[in-house]
C-alpha cells in the first residue's frame, strides 16, 4: 500500500525526472465536482530507456464501486491518452494471486496479452505475470 501512495504522490507532485502520471475516477457524473468521492485511480508512466513504451503501475477501484465499469473506464482513458501522445505499448505487471487472480483475468479480458511469467516471484505459489498491449 505504501508503494501505491508513493507513486500517486509522485504523480501529484512532479519532481524533475519523474514521469509518474495519474487519472482518477469519481462516482457520479462525468465531470467531477469538488467534494465528489474519489473511487479509483490509475498510475502510469513512461518506461525508462524506451521509446513510446509506458508502464501501468497501479489500477485501483474502491470495493464499493467495483462492477460498474470504473476499472475498464480508467484503463481505456489511460490507453486513449497515451495513443494521443504517440505511445506504442502499455505494459503491466501483476501478481497471479492479486484479487484471487481477478487482476490477471481483468487484463486478459481488456485485450492484454500475457508476455511473461516468473514463477514464485513474490512468494511460493505467487507468480509475477507481465501483460502488454500494442496501442
Amino acid at each position: 500500500m505504501s508503494c501505491a501512495i508513493e507513486l500517486l504522490d509522485g504523480a501529484l507532485v512532479q519532481a524533475e525526472g519523474n514521469t509518474y502520471e495519474a487519472l482518477v475516477a469519481h462516482l457520479g457524473q462525468a465531470a467531477a465536482l469538488p467534494g465528489d468521492p474519489l473511487v479509483g485511480y490509475a498510475c502510469f508512466g513512461a518506461t525508462p530507456m524506451t521509446e513510446g513504451t509506458f508502464d501501468l503501475y497501479w489500477l485501483v477501484v474502491a470495493e464499493e464501486a467495483r462492477g460498474r465499469g470504473m476499472g475498464r473506464g480508467l484503463l481505456t482513458a489511460v490507453e486513449d491518452q497515451l495513443r494521443g501522445r504517440g505511445a506504442r505499448l502499455l505494459r503491466i505487471e501483476t501478481s497471479s494471486l492479486e484479487g484471487q487472480g481477478g487482476a490477471a483475468r481483468f487484463y486478459a479480458q481488456t485485450g492484454y496479452r500475457q508476455v511473461g511469467l516468473v514463477a514464485d516471484f513474490y512468494r511460493p505459489g505467487d507468480d509475477l505475470i507481465t501483460f502488454a498491449k500494442v496501442l
